[in-house]
């Protein structure tokens, strides 16, 4: 019986999972299932505990979804990427393995890494490399000059005609087969691995993201353009764990949306700008160095290097109210509101005039849904120094912003404790209003705003 291995990385589902697919086609073949840890490349990349603890939790769910198809899940660790190719020899060795079949992933690094392997492995085995976790091939994907696109719009309406034209293949997941596997052999080796966070892991399993997809379809889709940007309310799927660690399909979520209702657009939308950012890292590999999409602008940037001041915007202490209820969320539980993250990020960018590289490492420390591509050029673009980065003088008001998008200060009084008894009127007029038990401003935001409007000119002017 010929014995066919699937690499599993950040895509820890058995639903369109095309490796997966491809190695359990033929029927009389045994499949077999790797995952290999490697914590201190993950401290290298700045991966935090929460993502960390997610991820595990996401391997125990789909250790026991294997078996009960019949296939186990072997799990190995190494110290570093590097010394991937020779672990998996010894393993498809030890296992009679002829052939090899992973997901692409697009990040630079995990690219080396790959190549590495396939490098390695081709004279050995079989090597099949599948599908990236992606709406679309990035390398499909090229304006009417034949370069890849720089700016979301033009791209998005690209990836929608390519998906109307041709649909979404999804792969199914194999049949079960008559394979008892020893489950606890596999989860002991998890939890030898396994790190826990200090807040409330979220659920990833496929009957609770059955269900929660299920809940927004039906209570959230349809409106999701309407309130998707007030903090207060539910009003987002609550998905994007899941997606940071390749739980659910992307192309499954957008093919159900778009089947399930004619409003989907906007909800998509997001969908496809995960995918927009993955797709700039496929073509610009540099930014996975440090660099930004414009360096040629930043270079001419001297950003604040005052480490009290970032202490206290990490800190949610910055005696700006939306703000600081932004970052306590984001301490407490892990995860932060999608409107909040931009507003905290120009806060730090623009009015502290601090590197974006620094939220940026903050938020991959902790987030559980942290992915590098989606952070990074979220805090490029909040940071004029991205794609889609003119204007330069793009700086959110978080004045403007709570008073448009938590109008009752419900958010802010739900992680300020300290504002609980003060009126909206108090909480929104913070700049001119003494709050007790709360810290004044850390900076003028009107002048600071102005003063970043005048660094960037001068930086794009200094850059043509």
């Amino acid at each position: 019986m010929s014995v066919k291995a699937v690499w599993f990385r950040n895509d820890l589902r058995i639903d369109d999972h095309p490796a997966l697919a491809a190695a359990a086609e033929q029927p009389n073949a045994k499949v077999i299932a790797l995952c290999i840890i490697s914590k201190k490349q993950w401290q290298e990349h700045g991966v935090g505990q929460n993502a960390q603890a997610l991820y595990f939790s996401a391997l125990i769910h789909l250790a026991n979804d294997l078996a009960d198809l019949g296939i186990e899940l072997s799990l190995l660790e190494v110290d570093w990427w590097r010394d991937i190719p020779e672990v998996i020899e010894q393993w498809v060795k030890q296992n009679n393995v002829e052939e090899l079949h992973f997901n692409i992933e697009l990040p630079l690094d995990e690219r080396r890494r790959d190549k590495a392997a396939y490098e390695h492995l081709k004279d050995l085995l079989k090597v099949s490399r599948h599908r990236p976790d992606t709406l679309s091939d990035p390398w499909r994907i090229e304006n009417q000059q034949g370069s890849p696109f720089k700016v979301f719009t033009p791209y998005s309406k690209r990836v929608r005609s390519l998906i109307e034209h041709e649909s979404l293949d999804l792969s199914a997941a194999p049949k079960k087969k008559n394979n008892p596997i020893d489950i606890n052999k596999t989860l002991q080796s998890i939890e030898k691995l396994s790190i826990g966070s200090e807040v409330s892991i979220p659920d990833v399993s496929q009957t609770y993201l059955r269900k929660q997809i299920k809940q927004f379809f039906e209570t959230g889709l349809n409106d999701y353009a309407k309130y998707r940007d007030f903090p207060a309310l539910d009003a987002t799927s609550s998905l994007s764990p899941a997606l940071a660690v390749g739980a659910i399909s992307v192309r499954r979520l957008f093919k159900e949306a778009t089947e399930y209702s004619t409003e989907a657009f906007k909800w998509t939308t997001e969908l496809i700008w995960r995918d927009f950012y993955r797709y700039i890292m496929w073509h610009f590999p540099d930014i996975a160095k440090g660099k930004s999409f414009r360096h040629e602008v930043e270079q001419h940037i001297q950003w604040n290097q005052d480490g009290e001041q970032f202490k206290r915007w990490c800190a949610g202490e910055t005696g700006v109210p939306i703000v600081d209820a932004a970052m306590r969320q984001l301490n407490n539980t892990g995860w932060m509101h999608n409107r909040l993250r931009m507003v905290v990020a120009s806060f730090l960018t623009k009015n502290l005039w601090i590197d974006w590289r620094q939220g940026e490492s903050y938020f991959a420390e902790k987030l559980f849904d942290y992915d590098f591509s989606s952070n990074n050029g979220g805090w490029q673009w909040s940071a004029s120094v991205g794609t889609d980065a003119a204007p330069y003088f793009r700086v959110f008001s978080p004045v403007s912003q709570a008073e448009k998008f938590d109008p009752d200060a419900k958010f802010i009084r739900t992680w300020i404790k300290e504002l609980e008894g003060a009126s909206t009127k108090a909480i929104h007029g913070f700049e001119g209003t003494d709050l007790p038990g709360y810290s004044s401003p850390m900076v003028d935001i009107k002048f600071t705003r102005k003063l970043a409007i005048e660094n960037f000119k001068h930086a794009v002017k200094a850059a043509e």
